[in-house]
């Protein structure tokens, strides 16, 4: 028989992840972190498996905690994921029904365009120059010609590594408030680029802010993220929580990382030197790129 498939879903392409071996080589073409972790800090994960441990179902109060400290928040104003991909979606979910408008940059995160296809959002795209150069007032005259539902900007954005300075956020997300958007900022690569727009979660009600533990903090295999905003904003986005928002050894693993900032440090400063590395063997070669 012919699966009811929904006929939007139809046009939605998705791609299988690759079956190739990827553990134990040099890994450049995801972003994730390289032979971060030190057989002492292995040792302290391992600890923290115990049979009781196994068999509870997930309690990510703690980690929630921590980060709303760490970002000196309120835990209202936190919503952990399975990764800020999850985050994302769950705004999606939220805000965005049949035709309404997104405005997305072009390129950026590729799952921006699955999930819009998957809640039958229309399109409006903020292309880049050939420079790879991109204005606020582009962004904002979308804004203020289409009235989106949603604007999503990742800062710095994926896969052009380029940012937007605070200043051209700060308008962008006037210009939400008010033409009546939500504003979503994944700051995935956070602290890579350490510029954060958080502190516009304090000015405006419609920002939104996601970010991940799959780069700089290296554990991309457990898939971890959370989404800071308003606390109202938040409430409505854990109505579509599944029945756990990650798994156990996601969150026992991140708390130990923030416990550890040492191995953060470790990552930044190793992650920098081999950029430097990497640019200087391609100016010798005499090979152009974008920084």
């Amino acid at each position: 028989m012919d699966l009811p498939i929904k006929e939007h879903l139809k046009k939605v392409e998705r791609f299988k992840n690759s079956a190739e071996k990827r553990l134990d080589y040099t890994r450049l073409d995801k972003n994730e972190g390289i032979a971060v972790f030190t057989e002492k800090f292995m040792d302290i994960l391992k600890k923290e498996i115990t049979p009781d441990f196994l068999t509870a179902y997930p309690e990510i109060y703690s980690l929630q905690e921590k980060i709303a400290k760490s970002l000196k928040c309120g835990n209202d104003n936190i919503y952990v994921t399975a990764g800020s991909d999850a985050g994302i979606k769950a705004v999606f979910e939220v805000f965005v029904e049949k035709g309404d408008v997104v405005v997305l940059l072009e390129p950026t995160y590729a799952m921006f365009y699955v999930y819009a296809g998957i809640f039958e959002a229309k399109l409006e795209k903020v292309t880049y120059d050939k420079d790879l150069s991109l204005s606020a007032d582009s962004v904002i005259k979308k804004i203020s010609d289409f009235k989106p539902k949603l604007v999503c900007i990742a800062n710095p954005n994926s896969p052009t590594g380029t940012i937007l300075p605070p200043d051209d956020i700060k308008k962008i997300a006037l210009s939400a408030c008010e033409n009546k958007s939500i504003l979503l900022i994944d700051e995935a690569y956070y602290p890579f680029y350490p510029i954060t727009a958080l502190e516009l979660i304090k000015e405006f009600s419609n920002v939104i802010i996601t970010r991940t533990f799959s780069k700089a903090m290296a554990l991309a295999s457990a898939r971890l993220g959370y989404v800071v905003g308003a606390d109202k904003i938040i409430e409505a986005l854990r109505k579509v929580r599944p029945m756990y928002e990650t798994n156990a050894f996601a969150a026992k693993f991140a708390e130990i990382i923030m416990n550890n900032p040492e191995v953060l440090k470790k990552n930044l400063k190793e992650v920098k030197m081999a950029k430097k590395y990497v640019e200087s063997e391609l100016d010798e070669m005499g090979i152009s790129y974008f920084k």
